[in-house]
């Protein structure tokens, strides 16, 4: 009898702390704990992409999040709204449980005081756990990381300049050269495309002489060679007197410049280039690059330093993470400089055709930046085409993406956007649906943090 009283009471106190080791460990994680929602103010796709839809959104992103049913936001301003201080605007995103606010605003837009301003905000609240930047890279969107991209050495003029525009190159010292070659420019729009040229010389950068004229392809990255007469210039310049656009920018630009001398080119080290007309940030310097120079970091509103000086500042005395947008067409090696800086990268495909490209795209950003906390972003409308996206392609990224928050791969998923759930979408109801049927299962082990 005592030997069964103490191996009951032995068993009892193993119960008991068992029990005790169960109430302690921590809840398993859920799915929807990964799940965050594109927030943008109430009505900004009503003039834009929900035109050709016909119907129009009211919701504020707050009530969007909750008609979903997730917890978590990454909030991007638009058009300047909100303005700063941000403050009166935050009291609802406080009932939220992790929201990440925009040091670069759509479009790509961005400023100190902006910058400033979501700092401050991140400092008097305690729910937001870190930053965007949105559109950052002026890359084109659509596309797969195979694709490639126009070349980073483009000069442009400004949209519709006043003819002839005029591009001047000058040499430290007296050169000579036999041949101009001059690229069209491979802009996606088809814009900005150069097409009767003069070039003309001077010996003394005061006097110039005309040496050759010609018509450059309109082809992209076509190639006009012009031979000139090899006489001693200090500069050269180049007459664009009309284009090939007939709509849009009705502009010129060049894709490269090259100076040529028994075929080979001339190293423009210390030479200027200066143009009567430049779109701000395609400055003609570009096409003075060393020949076989590599291609530079892409064009962004913040250097790497910039980025670098951002991450390091502290907020309610500790760094918090800066995730940064990039287009499957954008993964590029020219993106790196900047994403190094980052803490997180979430991944768009603005094209749904190339959806099909899905896991291809994301190994590919797997490999550029190892190491990264990545994150999957799934639109809920074909902003595209300005049109309802189908559910089989919104079931293809979403599944997608649980498998790979599972498996470790990905923190979580975005949809977006708040701005676009109240229209009556079908993607949107088979999302929240998905919401409502996963949202509160556990996690794999696998995808723990």
């Amino acid at each position: 009898m005592r030997t069964n009283a103490v191996r009951n009471l032995a068993f009892l106190i193993l119960v008991a702390g068992s029990g005790a080791l169960s109430a302690a460990a921590p809840a398993a994680e859920t799915v929807r704990q990964r799940l965050w929602i594109w927030g943008h103010p109430a009505g900004v796709y009503n003039e834009s992409y929900l035109v050709p839809l016909g119907r129009t959104s009211s919701i504020e992103p707050v009530d969007a999040a909750r008609h979903m049913g997730i917890a978590n936001m990454i909030f991007v301003r638009d058009r300047g709204t909100p303005a700063p201080p941000f403050d009166a605007y935050y009291g609802p995103f406080r009932t939220l449980d992790r929201v990440y606010w925009s040091l670069v605003a759509a479009g790509g837009r961005t400023s100190q005081l902006e910058r400033d301003a979501a700092l401050a905000l991140a400092e008097r609240n305690e729910n937001i756990a870190g930053f965007i930047l949105d559109d950052f890279f002026p890359e084109p969107a659509w596309g797969n990381a195979a694709d490639p991209v126009p070349s980073s050495r483009l000069w442009f003029a400004d949209n519709k300049p006043s003819f002839p525009v005029t591009l001047t190159v000058r040499a430290p010292r007296a050169e000579r050269c036999d041949a101009v070659e001059l690229v069209q420019t491979d802009w996606l729009t088809g814009d900005y495309r150069a097409k009767t040229v003069a070039i003309e010389l001077s010996a003394d950068g005061e006097t110039w002489n005309e040496a050759a004229r010609g018509v450059v392809p309109t082809e992209p990255r076509a190639v006009l060679r012009l031979p000139v007469p090899e006489t001693p210039f200090a500069a050269l310049r180049i007459l664009f007197l009309d284009t090939h656009d007939r709509h849009g920018a009705f502009s010129v630009g060049l894709g490269g410049l090259r100076l040529l001398r028994a075929g080979r080119a001339l190293d423009p080290s210390g030479w200027t280039a200066a143009a009567s007309s430049t779109y701000q940030g395609y400055d003609p310097s570009v096409l003075l690059a060393a020949p076989g120079a590599p291609e530079p970091p892409f064009k962004t509103s913040l250097t790497p330093a910039d980025l670098r000086a951002l991450g390091e500042q502290k907020v309610r005395g500790r760094r918090l993470p800066i995730m940064c947008v990039i287009y499957t067409r954008q993964i590029k090696e020219r993106a790196k400089a900047h994403l190094a800086e980052v803490d997180q990268i979430c991944m768009w495909t603005w094209r749904p055709a190339d959806l099909e490209h899905l896991e291809a795209n994301f190994a590919a950003l797997k490999k550029l930046v190892p190491g990264k906390q990545l994150f999957l972003g799934c639109y809920m409308y074909d902003f595209h085409e300005s049109k309802p996206l189908p559910v089989a392609l919104m079931r293809r990224q979403v599944e997608q993406g649980h498998e790979w928050i599972e498996k470790g791969w990905i923190e979580g998923i975005i949809f977006l956007a708040t701005a676009n759930v109240d229209v009556g979408l079908e993607a949107v109801d088979w999302t929240r649906e998905w919401i409502r049927a996963n949202g509160d299962r556990a996690l794999r082990r696998s995808a723990a943090r």
